[in-house]
Order: structure tokens, then sequence, then C-alpha cells
């Protein structure tokens, strides 16, 4: 399973470059005169995007996202200790990302939290923790990870929980799953379809709009380019419903922008599962 992860991080960093850029008309203009698939980060493309927030500037070429970066840590700690305790790994990724960790870049607010909660606790002070219900894709680098040595569903929502609450994230570990059994039997279209069925109630009619989509604009037309799921997911089911190898797909998740990068984790992994992940862009990779 770790081509799911290989995937995950190669289309994330492909992304990277062009992350929370809401301008499609640019996108589009800027995609007829280079490729955008791993651009460097250029401070004068965001700025003359205009609607775009660089969030990492100081990124390079292979560079991912910080969920890019979360998943990875996690890996790691999980193929060590396959039976490692939440507040362990909890405890790995808060000497990550806290003031004077090692990493340096943008911080989205639930890593902000956790940064917070972990303070006041350190400090004893009396202080109300922050509620944990966090709605972006973070809660799918657990799952990825998981996925990627073979853990169960229920052990890597236990780990999402440092950042989330909602069960629905859960519902959503067993819908990707079947997508990823059934590829091995029909095509990704058909197993995307048939996931329906097991897709959270509150999300099926934008994800059934989403296999429907004859243009990526048109998904565009009852969901966003944010990260939060409901908005995310149908925009990847779009996308992988449009696509018919791993590159398209990516470019075609580039060129809609807003949470490219971190929509690229999850896009990739079931990429991954369907076609070969392209040689010259894994090299790329850190």
């Amino acid at each position: 399973m770790k081509q799911l992860l290989d995937g995950a991080l190669v289309a994330s960093a492909a992304s990277l470059g062009l992350n929370w850029v809401y301008n499609i008309p640019y996108l589009k203009k800027l995609s007829a005169e280079q490729p955008l698939a791993f651009m460097p980060v250029d401070p004068a493309k965001y700025k003359r995007a205009r609607k775009a927030v660089m969030g990492y500037p100081n990124a390079t070429v292979g560079d991912v996202s910080l969920q890019g970066r979360i998943l990875s840590w996690v890996y790691d700690a999980l193929k060590e200790d396959k039976h490692l305790q939440r507040d362990a790994l909890e405890t790995i990724i808060y000497d990550h990302i806290k003031p004077g960790g090692d990493y340096q870049g943008w911080v989205e607010s639930y890593g902000k939290k956790l940064i917070v909660n972990r303070l006041n606790q350190e400090l004893e002070t009396d202080t109300t923790p922050l509620a944990l219900q966090d709605s972006q894709l973070v809660g799918f680098t657990f799952y990825l990870a998981a996925k990627a040595l073979d853990l169960s569903n229920d052990q890597a929502f236990g780990y999402a929980k440092m950042f989330t609450d909602r069960d629905d994230y859960l519902q959503w570990y067993a819908v990707f799953d079947q997508i990823i059994e059934d590829v091995k039997t029909m095509s990704l279209k058909e197993a995307l379809r048939k996931s329906l069925d097991q897709v959270p109630k509150d999300y099926r009619f934008k994800c059934a709009q989403a296999l429907h989509a004859e243009k990526f604009e048109d998904i565009l037309k009852v969901v966003n380019t944010a990260c939060d799921i409901e908005h995310a997911i149908p925009v990847i089911y779009t996308v992988l419903a449009l696509s018919d190898d791993f590159k398209s797909a990516v470019e075609l998740n580039t060129l809609i922008g807003g949470a490219s990068s971190d929509r690229g984790l999850l896009l990739g992994a079931v990429l991954a599962s369907a076609y070969d992940i392209p040689e010259d862009w894994q090299k790329h990779l850190k």
C-alpha cells in the first residue's frame, strides 16, 4: 500500500507552487504558457493572481504542504511503532510545529489549536481547551498513513481526534477503502459511481453532481475550492471522474486552484491505486 503514500505526496508537491490561488482565469492563462505542475513558488505570480494566499513562500520544488508534512511524520512514527499511543503521536507533531520547532511554514487553525492547548497544558493554566472540530482534509492524513501500513480505520480516526471530533471522517475512510478496493476490478469512474451508496448522506448530492459534471466548472456551481471536506471531496470526485491518468488529474487539480496541494494528498492516493505514478514526477519529491 505504500504506493498510496507516494501518490499522495507526489500530487501534493506537484500543486504546491500554486496552492491557494483562487483565480481560475489567471490559472488557465498561466497553463497556456507553461505546465502548472511542480512550479516554483513565485511571489510575482501570487501578486498577479490577486485572489491568492502565498502560505509557503520559502518552499522549493518538491516540498509538500503542512498536511503533507503531517502525513510524513505520522507515517514515519507509525512505521517505527504501529501501536503508538495518540498522546505520543500528538507530541511528535507538536514538537515539529510549536514555536521553535523545526517546521518553518504555514500553520493552519487545527495546528494552532493544538499548540495553544498543549502550551496551556504545560503551563497548567485554567484555560478551557479549544474545541477540536476541524473539517479540513487534515483528518485524512492519519487515514492515508494507516492505509499505507495496513492499520485499521478505527486506529486512524483515534489519531485524527487530536484535530477533530467529527465522525464523518470515519465514514469517509470506509468510502475510500471501497473505492481503492473496487479499482482492482473496475474502472475508477465505475468505482466512484458505486461509492455514492456509501457516501455520508449530507454529502451525497454534491458528490453525485460531481460525477455528472462535464467540465470542472460545473461542480463549482455548488461548491468552492476551499479545503473544507464539504467542498474539497466533491472537487476531488470531479477531478477523478474527468481524468484518465495520474498526470492529467493532478494538472486539472492544480488548474482548479484553491487548496490544491492539500486536495492532492487524498487525490494522489486514489490515483495511485488506479494508475502508475509518473517516474519523472517522483524524482521531484523530497
